[in-house]
């Protein structure tokens, strides 16, 4: 089995212009197939995920709007993608009802992009959605790394901000994506390692590279969540392969490709001879 916890949806102009262009230019063709159309990726994702042995994909947004639900859409008619939501409070003053409205309709999580919308995971315009979020046990995504795109602002993406967040919120699953890509990866690793609620999830990081920079994955091993960050990243298929290359236990890798997923998210695992 395989769980892809970071995957970008959305329709094309509904996207951040850096990462539209970042996709294009890195994407094979057939991923710039699935991105062509102008409504949700549906059904083409759904074939594309086939082709890359992905059961269950979690689907991120891709823009700068202060409300991103449109990855709702993208799970209508299907189990397999898990769509997360995203807020700017300061703009949305209504984000905590829509928040818990969408969660009613299907929304599996927040995502919070601090460099998008310069607004630090610790700011407290978030913490009633942090506040819903945890009484619904639904997890919350926190963009932790740097970034390529023109103005992106790195200390909004501080790890110390999910600190504040973890120790604020005990109860709440915070995950971190790109796990402090650039600056702040043993920041990240000693931050899960030290708070139980706190996930590493390894998109956009070289799969060659993880276990020179995180090895003593073991330690965290039950938190560490596999991702790619598609489009915007090699084959999906790849990444994967990659790292069950890499010099883990067995155990291990299982729990990062998708075990550690399944218990996060509710959902069923594979009998044991579908399990990989």
């Amino acid at each position: 089995m395989l769980v892809d916890c970071h995957v970008h949806v959305g329709a094309r102009d509904r996207w951040i212009p850096e990462g539209l262009r970042l996709a294009d230019q890195l994407a094979a063709p057939e991923v710039r197939e699935v991105l062509a159309g102008g409504g949700p990726t549906g059904d083409r994702l759904l074939a594309y995920l086939d082709s890359q042995g992905v059961d269950v994909a979690v689907a991120i947004p891709s823009g700068r709007e202060p409300v991103q639900e449109y990855a709702l859409d993208e799970a209508v008619g299907t189990d397999r993608i898990l769509p997360f939501v995203q807020y700017d409070p300061r703009s949305a003053p209504d984000a905590s009802r829509r928040f818990a409205a969408a969660i009613d309709a299907g929304a599996r999580g927040l995502k919070v992009h601090p460099m998008s919308h310069q607004l630090p995971a610790n700011d407290r315009s978030l913490y009633p959605l942090f506040a819903i979020a945890e009484e619904r046990r639904i997890p919350v995504m926190v963009h932790v790394g740097s970034s390529v795109f023109p103005g992106a602002k790195m200390r909004f993406c501080d790890p110390l901000l999910v600190d504040e967040v973890a120790a604020d919120f005990p109860d709440l699953q915070v995950l971190c994506a790109h796990s402090g890509r650039g600056f702040w990866t043993q920041q990240v690793f000693e931050l899960t390692r030290m708070r139980g609620n706190v996930w590493m999830e390894l998109s956009g990081l070289p799969a060659r590279r993880i276990a020179a920079l995180f090895p003593e994955l073991d330690r965290v091993g039950d938190r560490v969540l596999f991702g790619s960050d598609w489009p915007s990243s090699p084959a999906i298929s790849r990444l994967a392969k990659e790292f069950r290359g890499l010099p883990f236990s067995e155990e291990l890798t299982e729990n990062v490709l998708w075990r550690n997923a399944c218990r996060l998210f509710g959902l069923k695992p594979p009998t044991t001879t579908d399990a990989k």
